[in-house]
């Protein structure tokens, strides 16, 4: 896996930074493009705090089934603390390695997350696997290259943005998706880009938790001193109070099926 890790405070910024309106309104996106019906069954592979399997879980019913997996304990205990329907699960579990039966689900998501799996090619043999014929998948990927983040030191942004890179196993997983998908077997129906765009920086925009999230792993990594991370983080909230704070990130959604026998 990734070189972040989660304790149980990180997994409590995470579930925050997943309440504000532009990864609520990601979930939105998700979702239609998934297109669910009832009594579908579902899994979502790197649930993290479980809100996307908790909207799920509406569309598909109590004839359905939602399981979420996460590879963090942490991040599962969240999910297990709020209420929820008898037909919602969640454990961890490995991507590469899914504790499910073969052709065992109607639909597979994976959002945000295997750009955090080592062997991303085994995830995807696995979620092959786990789908029935005629089942579909929706695989949601940040490519770091295309964050364009406004500072008046450029420089030191883009050290901070190198540095943070080593957080994920693959910084640029989107640009290799549709091939890997179709070795892994699938059919690639569709491919979109959904922009995360902040205009502010305050507690309801995406941005501002992830800056809290760079802050702590470059911090740890020890490759910029502490004076150079500090001015990185305070230079945003003066960026804001001037009307100059600009924040835009891509992510690439990749739709694809199994072929039906």
């Amino acid at each position: 896996m990734s070189g972040l890790t989660y304790t149980d405070e990180a997994a409590r910024n995470l579930e925050r930074t997943y309440r504000t309106k532009d990864i609520v309104a990601q979930r939105l996106e998700t979702i239609r493009r998934l297109g669910l019906s009832a009594g579908e069954k579902v899994l979502d592979i790197g649930c993290g705090p479980g809100f996307l399997c908790e909207e799920m879980g509406e569309k598909v019913g109590r004839d359905g089934a939602v399981v979420g997996i996460d590879i963090s304990r942490e991040l599962i205990g969240l999910c297990e603390r709020r209420k929820h329907p008898v037909w919602l699960s969640y454990e961890v579990g490995d991507a590469t390695k899914l504790n499910q039966p073969d052709a065992s689900f109607d639909v597979v998501v994976c959002t945000q997350f295997a750009e955090y799996i080592s062997d991303v090619d085994a995830a995807l043999s696995e979620t092959f696997r786990v789908l029935k014929p005629g089942g579909r998948t929706i695989f949601i990927a940040t490519d770091w290259d295309a964050l364009v983040w406004f500072s008046d030191d450029p420089k030191r942004m883009a050290a901070v943005l190198k540095t943070w890179e080593a957080h994920c196993a693959h910084p640029r997983l989107p640009r290799t998706m549709p091939h890997r998908l179709k070795n892994a077997g699938f059919r690639l129906d569709d491919a979109f880009v959904y922009t995360l765009l902040n205009l502010s920086y305050d507690d309801d925009c995406y941005s501002k938790g992830l800056s809290t999230f760079i802050d702590k792993f470059v911090g740890g990594r020890g490759e910029l001193s502490a004076g150079e991370l500090n001015g990185w983080l305070s230079e945003f909230e003066r960026l804001n109070e001037a009307g100059r704070y600009f924040f835009s990130s891509n992510r690439y959604i990749f739709k694809a099926s199994r072929a039906a026998l």
